[in-house]
């Protein structure tokens, strides 16, 4: 171990967050992760696609010179939010992971901090987070694909960056599967879509309700309406994982909105005509990154 992994467990630990690293001669095998799911008809041509516009297997231009990737994983409660409608207030859960912008600025600050002194450099990475956070040790793959980390559980935010500091140590290493998924199967009994079964490891991620409440349209016809349980994403799966059961009660308070502000998201008014002070919540809460679907998943949840 070096001085700097040292500091960085230490300041990481200030937040009860962890973190490994790994070497960037292993971007081409996270591709080729990608890749194989694709090859092996696993995943269908358009959401292959998605996956492509959003992940980056190159080191960044902007650092070209990136010798490892750090994996930093942060713990996140519940978040409940507020909408008043026809006089009455809704309280709708937000999951782990989507309100991110404090956890960024801390993961940017700590780096910073540590690694002054060698003249290093960061820059975010666009990678499979809970692949890598898998392959780096720091976490596990539950039967549901979302990522496990110790004292966590499912409840926590992940964030990558590359750097050009050299590690002394590379922590890749081959995904595991956590023991207390072999004979459970929680997860499979409450996703609403179906879409973890046991015919197959890998979750049916085209039919995920996280996924459809992320993208934009119509929902399925065959989708129940009493599938829906939270403003973006689904918690069905995490709330009966017994994994959680240490962290599912722990739930931040976030903002509220008025009836007034609550009608202008239902009706969709475009993100730019919207009052200043309602741009600014929204904004806050990174929901404004969601905003084409809020109106849709407000009203299955409100209406």
């Amino acid at each position: 171990m070096t001085v700097i992994f040292d500091n960085l467990t230490f300041e990481f630990g200030k937040y009860s967050s962890r973190f490994r690293n790994v070497s960037t001669i292993h971007l081409p095998e996270l591709k080729e992760g990608i890749d194989r799911l694709r090859q092996e008809e696993n995943i269908s041509e358009k959401f292959y696609a998605e996956i492509q516009s959003y992940f980056h297997f190159e080191v960044p231009a902007v650092l070209p010179t990136a010798k490892s990737i750090i994996i930093i994983a942060v713990p996140q409660k519940l978040t409940l939010l507020s909408f008043i409608f026809n006089g009455k207030n809704h309280e709708l859960v937000v999951p782990p992971t989507y309100i991110y912008g404090e956890v960024v600025d801390t993961c940017k600050m700590i780096l910073g901090k540590v690694l002054e002194g060698t003249k290093s450099r960061i820059a975010s990475a666009a990678l499979p987070k809970k692949l890598l956070a898998v392959r780096s040790g720091l976490g596990k793959y539950g039967r549901n694909n979302i990522c496990y980390v110790e004292g966590m559980g499912s409840f926590h935010r992940l964030e990558a960056f590359y750097t050009d500091y050299l590690f002394g140590e590379d922590n890749w290493q081959e995904k595991k599967v956590m023991e207390s998924c072999n004979n459970c199967f929680n997860c499979e009994h409450s996703c609403p879509t179906k879409s973890i079964t046991t015919e197959r490891f890998l979750i049916y991620a085209e039919k995920c309700l996280t996924r459809l409440n992320e993208n934009e349209g119509n929902f399925p016809q065959w989708l129940s309406p009493q599938s829906h349980n939270a403003l973006v994403g689904c918690m069905k799966c995490q709330i009966v994982c017994p994994e959680n059961k240490e962290f599912i009660k722990a739930k931040d308070k976030g903002e509220v909105f008025t009836e007034e502000e609550t009608e202008m998201i239902l009706k969709g008014i475009p993100k730019d005509e919207l009052p200043q002070e309602l741009y600014k919540k929204l904004k806050r809460l990174n929901m404004d990154e969601y905003y084409s679907v809020l109106p849709r998943n407000l009203s299955v949840l409100i209406k």
